[in-house]
């Protein structure tokens, strides 16, 4: 026969099942939030390696450039 529960041991239960459901939302919204820091660490500093390698990578064709204009006389 299945056991009958009183209201105020499904209270009980109904309020631990609460607070654990309270703390995982906590729990995950900590998370979310350093993954989203991680995010915007990971950003800038793809921005700071491209703004120091355009110029190594790409300074042949700024020269190249360069020295076209100065040859056509601009």
């Amino acid at each position: 026969m299945a056991k009958l529960i009183t209201k105020k041991e499904y209270r009980k239960k109904r309020m631990r099942l609460q607070i654990a459901a309270g703390l995982t939302d906590f729990l995950w919204t900590l998370f979310c939030v350093a993954l989203a820091f991680g995010c915007v660490f990971l950003l800038v500093d793809l921005y700071n390696w491209l703004k120091d390698d355009i110029p190594g990578t790409f300074g042949v064709f700024f020269d190249i450039f360069d020295h076209s204009i100065h040859m056509n006389g601009g």
